[in-house]
């Protein structure tokens, strides 16, 4: 049952995290980012029963998913602030059609079928026609 709140309060966070960044818009983004993590990192903390063996991952592990996740929102703050917020959000979550284009690139045994294709098109022209108007 624990589970199930930190999901919902996962999608809450992703479902306010592109009008507080538009409404959060004069705080400069890189300190944006900072904060925003630092604030995920310190409710983290607490949940994970400050148990640091829960936190142990590879060195290279650790520095992919600190610079990725500091990377995305930071580019995500900037393009909120440079694009309108639907364009803008529509483009960044485009990364579900990106994974199943590029799986049978990254992963061995996964094929790209004529169905995947069709729907990765039809993702990619519903984007581009909502982006273009």
């Amino acid at each position: 049952m624990k589970a199930h709140f930190f999901a919902l309060g996962a999608i809450a966070l992703w479902a306010t995290l592109a009008a507080l960044g538009v409404s959060l818009s004069h705080v400069p983004p890189f300190l944006l980012t900072g904060v925003a993590l630092l604030a995920g990192s310190v409710i983290a903390i607490p949940l994970s029963g400050f148990d640091w063996r829960q936190w142990k991952v590879p060195l290279g592990t650790l520095g992919l998913g600190i610079y990725g996740l500091f990377g995305f929102h930071f580019l995500l703050f900037i393009a909120l602030r440079h694009a309108p917020a639907v364009e803008a959000n529509l483009v960044n979550y485009l990364w579900p059609l990106l994974m199943v284009v590029l799986a049978p690139v990254l992963l061995k045994g996964v094929q790209l079928r004529a169905l995947h294709t069709i729907a990765a098109l039809m993702g990619f022209a519903g984007a581009a026609i909502a982006i273009l108007g």
